[in-house]
């Protein structure tokens, strides 16, 4: 059954407890059915308010019942049932303003003496049940989320303002003008956002609420909201929507997230770094291996990338002189799209001079435990692929080396130079031997990664630093102290996925520039993701960089972590989306 089919009339009707119940009932299971039958195609579910009058030996109630229903994107009934919600909704606020000389949309300041989270912080401890401040005048805001009508006097309206709600006791005796209060509450739906100007009181069961003298209605809600909204791609692409329906569940997870950039800015600032801002477009693009983005600049008549990483503009300005840097900022990567991938993502790198792999070891394992510690409470979060399982952030963290483990796992020895060309055969064999697949072009670095992938990352489930990364796989990590085949650079995984990139930052121009030749060899074989020659950075190079430890986050998928999410798009607000087409309005 189509929503248009369930409609119940909207004028006002006297019915008993019964026929109320019956009338609910019936609509909602037969909404259920239909969710149930088309969870395939739902789109979104669509509300309606019915006004209805119901007897209760406690309070006569008039609710505005919220009637489920799944509708077909295709359904025309649907898009039916959304212009002549519409169009009613116009009539209903023209009259209002003809009523109440008022005008929704006006441009004016509004001036609120409290929040609702301000008005519960002050009067919540001041009532007792039933009681008033009489003298007391406030003025607060907020997002209608229901509205509950006793009689044609009386009704109790839900406001929501930032995760935080209040209770309008709306009730004629207290009105200041009693000829528009009719009009007023009539006219109130399910999201419109309205101004109450009123006295802080508590009903006698102890709800804290504000009994109005005025009512205005600042913006009107004009599409109906759904009572629920489960499909994840509806939710994605109409994240205003999502919030206003999922709020309650969803929201906590961005309240983490900005949280935890507030810790990692005041923890970095506090130990002598400054915040900086590298481009985001340039003529190149370096500091990880990626496939960019490209675009056009038609004042310049220029190619430009996107970046895919600050690292070389922030290790230029150690150069500069800026011994402690970092950035909090988005990288755009034109790559696969994920449970744990987004093309714009959010990252924190820094760059400490005098510092090294160690170091950043050390901060790593510092900062990362504090911050957990800080937003949860605890050193210990559940898995979000698997909550039976516990991941316990107390440090020292555990470490693997490279190349000795996957020996170890392998029972093979892996060449001396795994730079060489050369060796491609027989790091081919390995993989075909032992079933792991290495997607083409075949180079020495997408063989190394997919050795890691296959053998080290499964063993990370507990927060772990995977150490000393093959030279072929760390274009800009320093060579290791004791083997020159080795680079000192560490990557920190937990749950199987890398959150943490870190290293001793190559200093050397002549081994940097070498670096990047073997590089363009890797993109001549058709390795897009390989890094590009930048002359300009090791011309800077040769002007000095002190030793250097650098170190990268992803904060997405710390935020995952901390929130229990499997999906990064659960914790960025405006997820990529292949968009829909959407037809013109009619005008």
């Amino acid at each position: 059954m189509m929503l248009s089919r369930l409609l119940l009339s909207t004028s006002s009707s006297i019915l008993s407890t019964s026929t109320t119940t019956r009338i609910l009932t019936n609509s909602l299971l037969a909404a259920s059915s239909n969710t149930t039958t088309s969870t395939s195609t739902t789109t979104t579910s669509t509300l309606t308010s019915t006004r209805l009058y119901c007897n209760s030996s406690k309070l006569k109630e008039v609710g505005r019942i919220d009637i489920i229903g799944e509708l077909d994107s295709d359904d025309e009934d649907g898009e039916s049932f959304e212009e002549k919600f519409e169009e009613q909704r116009g009539d209903m606020i023209r009259a209002y303003e003809q009523a109440s000389g008022k005008k929704v949309y006006a441009a004016e300041e509004r001036s609120h003496t409290h929040t609702t989270e301000s008005y519960r912080a002050e009067f919540e401890s001041k009532l007792t049940p039933g009681s008033k401040l009489a003298d007391v005048e406030t003025v607060v805001a907020g997002r209608i989320v229901s509205v509950r009508t006793a009689s044609t006097k009386l009704s109790f309206i839900d406001i929501m303002t930032n995760g935080h709600s209040l209770q309008i006791m709306a009730d004629l005796k207290h009105y200041a003008n009693k000829d528009q209060f009719q009009p007023i509450v009539e006219t109130l739906r399910r999201g419109d956002i309205i101004e109450i100007r009123g006295v802080p009181s508590k009903t006698k069961v102890g709800e804290l609420s504000i009994i109005p003298k005025e009512i205005t209605l600042l913006t009107p809600c004009l599409k109906p909201i759904p009572l629920r909204l489960i499909n994840k791609d509806t939710r994605y692409r109409k994240r205003h929507l999502d919030f206003l329906v999922n709020g309650h569940k969803i929201r906590d997870a961005f309240i983490v997230r900005s949280r935890m950039i507030s810790f990692l800015r005041n923890y970095l600032v506090e130990r002598g770094f400054l915040e900086v801002d590298t481009p985001v477009l340039s003529t190149n693009v370096g500091g990880a291996m990626a496939k960019p983005f490209r675009t056009h600049s038609n004042a310049l008549d220029l190619d430009l990338f996107l970046r895919i990483s600050p690292e070389l503009y922030l290790k230029q300005l150690v150069i500069s002189g800026f011994d402690r840097v970092f950035e909090i900022g988005k990288q755009f990567r034109n790559e696969g799209v994920d449970l744990t991938h987004n093309p714009e993502f959010t990252t924190c790198e820094l760059y400490q001079a005098y510092g090294d792999y160690h170091t950043m070891m050390a901060l790593t394992e510092d900062l990362i435990s504090k911050m957990v510690y800080d937003i949860t409470g605890s050193y210990r979060v559940p898995l979000p692929a698997d909550n039976d399982i516990e991941i316990d952030f107390t440090p020292p963290f555990r470490r693997l080396h490279f190349i000795p483990k996957i020996e170890e796992l392998s029972g093979e020895k892996l060449p001396e130079d795994l730079m060489s060309y050369d060796n491609l055969p027989h790091l081919l064999r390995i993989c075909q031997k032992h079933h792991v697949r290495v997607s083409e072009p075949h180079t020495p670095t997408r063989i190394l990664d997919a050795l890691a992938s296959h053998y080290l990352e499964p063993l990370c489930v507990q927060p772990t630093f995977i150490v000393d990364h093959p030279r072929a796989m760390s274009p800009l990590a320093k060579l290791h102290r004791d083997n020159s085949q080795w680079t000192e650079r560490f990557e920190m995984f937990v749950g199987g996925k890398e959150l943490v990139n870190a290293y001793s930052e190559l200093n050397d121009p002549t081994d940097q520039r070498d670096r990047f030749i073997q590089q363009s060899k890797d993109r001549l074989t058709g390795d897009d993701e390989a890094q590009i020659y930048d002359e300009g950075y090791c011309n800077a190079l040769d002007y000095g960089l002190p030793p250097t430890g650098g170190w990268g986050l992803g904060i997405d998928r710390l935020v995952m972590l901390l929130t229990n999410n499997v999906s990064i798009r659960d914790v960025i607000f405006f997820p990529t989306m292949k968009p829909k087409s959407t037809p013109l309005p009619n005008k």
